[in-house]
């Protein structure tokens, strides 16, 4: 079960490497004004008109915070997320081995297994929650591989975690001429040995909601 949740589900956006326009210089006050942003890039870009909204498919309305401020996990760049800290962690341990939602990272700060949800309704990972089993651990059980395809995989567990496919390869290309659009900028990627079947990372990583010059 382990090897699902710590390779299948990897949030792909964490785009420092990504040629961006740095959102601190962008004077924005209100979540709304930061979702505009955000619009207007998707627009012109992937063709995506209004795809974020103050509430997601589940009517769980925008945190305000994170829509402005982001978090350090995210360069504090604003963050999209719908619904709450603890009601996403506890729907995230539903079907899991481990039903810790909540867990102090290095510096004590206690950190929920999920920030909230995305526009689609899908569990929002907080890169920041401490894993669940020690790297010495994982180093001794590498015996785990990324899963090729999770969006279209049916562990219960991996299926809890997708909902939305806006964003999979095919689609990608078909919007931008490129498959790994938004993958070729992951940073601290997984290394081709550790891969299940073959392929490229764009074909490991789900992109659960894109990435803008904003947030």
């Amino acid at each position: 079960m382990k090897k699902y949740i710590v390779y299948a589900i990897i949030l792909a956006i964490l785009m420092q490497n990504l040629n961006i326009i740095v959102f601190s210089n962008t004077e924005v006050k209100t979540a709304q004004e930061s979702l505009d942003l955000a619009n207007e890039w998707l627009g012109k870009n992937l063709g995506y008109y209004n795809f974020f909204g103050d509430t997601n498919v589940e009517e769980d309305k925008i945190n305000e915070v994170l829509a402005v401020k982001g978090t350090p996990a995210f360069s504090n760049m604003p963050v999209f997320v719908y619904g709450n800290e603890i009601s996403a962690s506890s729907d995230a341990v539903k079907n899991a081995a481990i039903k810790v939602i909540q867990r102090p990272d290095e510096e004590g700060v206690p950190q929920y297994r999920c920030l909230g949800y995305t526009i689609d309704g899908d569990l929002f990972a907080n890169p920041a929650f401490p894993p669940d089993y020690p790297p010495s651990q994982n180093v001794i059980t590498l015996n785990g591989r990324w899963v090729k395809e999770p969006w279209n995989h049916n562990h219960p567990y991996i299926r809890q975690w997708i909902r939305g496919l806006n964003f999979i390869p095919n689609r990608l290309y078909k919007s931008t001429g490129r498959r790994d659009f938004f993958a070729a900028n992951i940073v601290d990627g997984p290394e081709p040995q550790y891969f299940s079947d073959g392929g490229s990372v764009e074909d490991y990583v789900h992109i659960i909601q894109p990435p803008t010059m904003y947030s």
